[in-house]
């Protein structure tokens, strides 16, 4: 008699198992179909794969993780995760599931736009979700995104009418509370011609000993639309943290996302963006100030697919103890993409000889009327500098804060709502202030 054996991702994908999607629409399962056909090809991502070169996941892939909703929610718990002084909308999922309680949501059809759940979305607004919700993400060799469009339970529905610009910027809060959480939030953002929206999207942690956070921002940029996306990652030292952003311009747009990745055990971004209009402007920023034994790995691909664009890239690292960084981004440019400026840099301070970077720019380049450039650099604090401050009195250790804040803030001064940058900068003091 034949025994069946199962591997680690055989028992991995049965504990997500048990969840009903059974009441969405056709187009909805069969996302899930797909995303579970690819999902049986393929194995968890090894180090073996160039793009996982440096990140180990294996870990994942050994423990029961499994989708649980929150119990014992009260006021204190989520208040303590929104941003001081923010005027927002806000929308707030715990385990992936959504909070009502705790949410605006604007669902009036006649409105200049909409703020509520997915799921919500999927039902009252199909026909805005249809046409763009995991079009962006059929991707069938990336486990990760597969396993969220296999099983994302909700997430944030923002869809902007055009020659809309709307008054207050929108929260999206991410919380994490409970053992061996297996947490997959999805987002769709919508902005329809000449609109303009700002998104905070954070993810946070009430309570939990081990957690997976799974997750997925689908980002739709009209015709001469604005999009701002800033991504605070800010998850407790027991917490996997994977996630993928996707976006699609229009001509004449502008999409601009920074990331910042705060605190977790471990952190995956793949940033997805794709030029698809003449005139489109993409910026990428990111500032990864760590500490302890934190490991993160940012992997950016930006798809030149039309004439007349521009991407600029910007992410830096400060990195202490045993922390490691990992940057891999990828410049395409496609044949048809005559006259693109594409500018990608990527720098990197190492505190400690126990830290580590590990750096891949590339260029891909298939038109000849271009300028793209892109640069890397992994060193040590500036002496001149640092011998200029301790002689004016400085203590060495106020010296050294005081020239890391100047480094890192060339990335955070591209956060222009000051409630949120002063959240950041806290954040990346209280890293600072581990320094001796």
């Amino acid at each position: 008699m034949a025994t069946l054996t199962l591997n680690d991702k055989d028992r991995f994908l049965i504990n997500q198992e048990g969840q009903d999607f059974s009441h969405e629409a056709k187009t909805f399962i069969k996302i899930r179909e797909l995303a579970l056909k690819n999902l049986k090809e393929l194995d968890f991502p090894s180090k073996k794969l160039e793009d996982w070169k440096y990140t180990n996941v294996r870990e994942v892939s050994k423990t029961e993780f499994r989708p649980q909703s929150a119990i014992n929610i009260i006021d204190e718990k989520i208040s303590a995760h929104k941003i001081p002084n923010l005027n927002a909308y806000v929308l707030v999922f715990v385990n992936g599931f959504f909070a009502p309680k705790y949410s605006n949501t604007i669902e009036q059809k006649e409105s200049g736009f909409i703020i509520t759940n997915l799921n919500k979305a999927k039902k009252d607004f199909i026909k805005l979700v249809e046409p763009h919700l995991g079009f962006q993400t059929r991707a069938k060799d990336q486990f990760f995104v597969n396993l969220n469009s296999a099983f994302s339970q909700d997430g944030g529905f923002i869809y902007v009418k055009p020659n809309v610009q709307l008054d207050k910027p929108i929260h999206i809060i991410n919380l994490v509370d409970g053992d061996l959480v297996a947490s997959y939030p999805r987002n769709l953002i919508i902005a329809e011609k000449c609109s303009e929206v700002q998104v905070i999207v954070s993810y946070e942690t009430i309570d939990s000993n081990s957690a997976l956070s799974n997750v997925i921002n689908e980002v739709v940029v009209g015709e001469g639309a604005n999009v701002k996306l800033d991504k605070i990652q800010n998850e407790n030292l027991n917490t996997f943290h994977v996630g993928a952003d996707f976006a699609k311009q229009q001509k004449n747009s502008v999409f601009t996302i920074n990331t910042i990745p705060a605190n977790a055990k471990l952190i995956r971004n793949n940033l997805n963006i794709i030029l698809d209009g003449t005139n489109s402007v993409a910026n990428l920023y990111g500032a990864v100030c760590l500490n302890g034994n934190i490991h993160v790995d940012n992997q950016t691909y930006v798809d030149h697919a039309k004439p007349n664009c521009e991407s600029n890239e910007l992410y830096k690292a400060v990195l202490n103890d045993s922390a490691t960084n990992v940057f891999n981004g990828k410049i395409y440019v496609n044949k048809i993409a005559q006259k693109t400026n594409a500018f990608q840099s990527n720098a990197n301070i190492i505190l400690s000889d126990n830290a580590s970077s590990n750096a891949k720019p590339q260029l891909e380049i298939y038109a000849d009327d271009v300028k793209c450039s892109h640069g890397c650099t992994i060193g040590q604090f500036d002496d001149e500098a640092l011998f200029y401050l301790r002689s004016r009195g400085m203590r060495e250790s106020t010296a050294q804060k005081v020239l890391l804040d100047a480094f890192i803030g060339e990335v955070l001064d591209n956060i222009k709502t000051e409630p949120v940058r002063e959240y950041v900068d806290e954040l990346i003091a209280e890293n600072f202030n581990s320094l001796n």
